[in-house]
């Protein structure tokens, strides 16, 4: 298999199907022109992963398989956290988002990516300086979120490992359906 520009397959395999329906056969010969070659059973045991994954959909239009990409909602990052943060606690939104925040990009947090998320005020946090701020300041700038020079750059003043782990579960059954992973326990508690 040759290295296409160092891409991951998947991103290979999403750009090829974009928003385009493709059966194995289609992507294959697709992946080739590129100059990929990829064995068809590899290719099937990607398409397969990103199907049980929530990623591609796979529909049976005999004798094929079909994939297409799921669409995914439009929401940002900030959005996306905001929404596991309110959904926490409503009173706690702005601390919950700090710490999400401050453990997903491993670096201090601006105020106004905090506003972003739409949540309260965060009251447990310090102010740091950093001597990346115009560096993170540039980053968001590209990723279109202009941040105000005079703009604090904090982080959680204590960081409640248990809250950070609840969080990220709450984040990430958000972006992906895994209860078909999981076995519910409705077990029946007896009082002795």
């Amino acid at each position: 298999m040759n290295n296409l520009d160092e891409k991951r397959i998947m991103d290979i395999i999403f750009d090829d199907i974009g928003s385009e329906e493709k059966s194995i056969t289609g992507i294959q010969k697709s992946l080739e022109k590129k100059g990929l070659n990829i064995h068809r059973l590899v290719l099937t045991g990607y398409l397969r992963a990103l199907t049980e994954m929530g990623m591609i959909n796979e529909k049976e239009i005999k004798p094929a398989k079909i994939y297409s990409i799921i669409k995914r909602n439009d929401k940002d990052i900030y959005s996306m956290v905001g929404e596991v943060a309110r959904m926490d606690d409503e009173e706690e939104s702005g601390n919950n988002a700090l710490l999400l925040l401050y453990s997903l990009f491993d670096r201090p947090v601006f105020m106004r990516e905090l506003e972003k998320c739409n949540v309260s005020q965060p009251r447990d946090y310090k102010i740091v300086t950093s001597s990346y701020r115009s560096e993170y300041i540039k980053k968001l700038d590209e990723a279109g979120l202009k941040i105000p020079k005079s703009n604090q750059l904090i982080e959680p003043q204590n960081i409640d490992r248990l809250k950070l782990i609840s969080l990220l579960k709450n984040f990430i059954f958000q972006q992906y359906d895994l209860k078909k992973y999981c076995v519910s326990n409705n077990n029946q508690q007896r009082l002795d």
